[in-house]
């Protein structure tokens, strides 16, 4: 476990600087902590700076720092890793006819106590071995930069320009190194270009590159259709990219359909929510369907289907839940998905039908408390790979404001599958246990520490000491 030092050094490292307010139950439903892939930093999730530091009497920059300090643990070995964000951007600039405005995010990162720890009875490996650790060995800093842009509004009369690191915000949200320009034709009408080198933090670009074009119509109020072609050039690999979309919108809800274009691979999709307002009910619908088999000659660049990028087979999906408020504290939810493979299937690609059912208490038994309790029955079909094809999960997660400043949480949730190479299968159950909480010192100041507990089976078969392992999470703000 981390010693006494450790520990105080990592926290003094920490004191400065504060968290954005979220909090570990709130995460679209699904039960995260902060150590979970959906919570951590990422462009566009830190909270919005306020304050402001002058640049003229106009204009002013708003900054975020965070330091995000983590601590992973188990019975062999102990790992320390801290993180620092900063986040700029400025108000917009009056430039000629239009404004210029600039944002940045970007990272750096270190493991406090590099591969402590690695020694395995008689062989050497480092079970917190994870991407940072890849990273700092090619890089001292571990740094990234996720975005970094001027954007250029009305300069030309109803053009959009962003020039840098920029993520496209289209049909298609591409990362690349580059330029984007939007031009409004009229009221109902806009047509856009993007260009440039792909972003990876993983790969080298060499000459990788990105083009494309698009536009975006809209009929009346309530229904528009948007087009979007791309040419891919990445790792000596051309890939064609296109989507279609059409959104329609009624009263009290709306559809989406869709169809994507990878190299003649084919993905149709309609989804459709719709709220009665007056009884509190909302239905959500879904379908989606491959129409061609996608083979494993792809690039890393496309990130909308990043699970096609496997060869996978032709399949179908569909999806349906009802979700009903009743009693006013209380919701009760019911959900079927299922998923039907034409040809051959594998462990990610393969028939199955999914029950779930979620129950959520909000405001009982004080205003400021959130309870919610989930159910998850599949029936999967088998594959060599798998030795559970009937499961049932279910989670559990509590939220409790006290006062203004204060909030914790808890909670238990299914996490994920393990793959163990010694009996070559997928073993499911894999729980984590999390308790945390933030504190808002002030507007600008804020502490978070997240503590999680992960039981699994998955070293069953070499040490049942590996079964459980913890991590915590500390994370401070301060925004200027």
């Amino acid at each position: 476990m981390l010693s006494s030092g450790k520990w105080s050094l990592a926290i003094l490292f920490l004191l400065v600087l504060s968290l954005p307010t979220a909090h570990a139950f709130e995460s679209d439903g699904n039960l995260t902590t902060p150590d979970n892939w959906q919570q951590h930093v990422s462009a566009g999730q830190l909270k919005q700076s306020f304050a402001g530091i002058g640049l003229s009497d106009e204009t002013k920059m708003y900054l975020t720092l965070t330091t995000r300090l983590r601590l992973k643990s188990n019975e062999y070995a102990d790992d320390q890793d801290v993180y620092q964000y900063l986040r700029m951007h400025t108000d917009s600039a009056k430039l000629g006819s239009g404004t210029v405005k600039a944002a940045l995010f970007g990272r750096i990162a270190a493991d406090i106590n590099g591969n402590s720890g690695r020694e395995w009875g008689e062989n050497k490996y480092y079970i917190h071995r994870d991407i940072l650790d890849s990273e700092a060995s090619d890089d001292d800093y571990a740094g990234r930069l996720y975005h970094g842009y001027l954007q250029f509004d009305n300069v030309v009369r109803n053009t959009s320009l962003a020039a840098g690191r920029i993520y496209t915000d289209h049909l298609n949200q591409l990362h690349l190194d580059g330029a984007d320009a939007s031009v409004r034709l009229s009221d109902s009408f806009s047509v856009y270009a993007f260009g440039g080198a792909p972003v990876s933090y993983y790969y080298d670009r060499d000459s990788d590159s990105i083009y494309g074009a698009g536009f975006s119509a809209a009929y009346g109020s309530k229904v528009s259709f948007g087009a979007e072609y791309a040419k891919i050039d990445a790792e000596d690999i051309d890939d064609n990219y296109a989507k279609l979309r059409l959104t329609g919108t009624v009263k009290g809800g709306y559809v989406v359909v869709e169809y994507t274009d990878l190299n003649n691979s084919g993905t149709f999709s309609a989804s459709a929510d719709y709220e009665i307002a007056k009884t509190g009910t909302i239905i959500n619908f879904g379908y989606e369907t491959l129409t061609d088999v996608i083979d494993s000659d792809k690039t890393y660049v496309v990130n909308p289907i990043t699970y096609a990028l496997l060869p996978e087979s032709k399949y179908s999906k569909y999806s349906v839940s009802v979700y009903q408020a009743f009693l006013r504290y209380f919701a009760a939810g019911l959900s079927y998905e299922a998923k039907s493979v034409d040809g051959e299937g594998d462990f990610d690609n393969r028939d199955y039908a999914k029950y779930g059912c979620r129950f959520d208490i909000n405001g009982l038994p004080h205003k400021d408390t959130y309870i919610s309790v989930s159910l998850d029955k599949w029936d999967v079909d088998s594959v060599e790979s798998s030795n559970d094809e009937d499961r049932f999960q279910y989670s559990v997660q509590a939220g409790q404001r006290v006062g203004e400043s204060f909030d914790v949480w808890l909670g238990s949730a299914f996490s994920r599958f393990e793959y163990d190479y010694s009996s070559d299968k997928r073993k499911d159950f894999v729980r984590s246990y999390y308790v945390g909480g933030e504190y808002r010192f002030s507007d600008k100041v804020s502490f978070m520490v997240d503590l999680n507990r992960e039981d699994t089976d998955f070293y069953d078969d070499s040490d049942k000491d590996l079964s459980k392992n913890y991590t915590a999470e500390i994370w401070a703000n301060i925004v200027f």
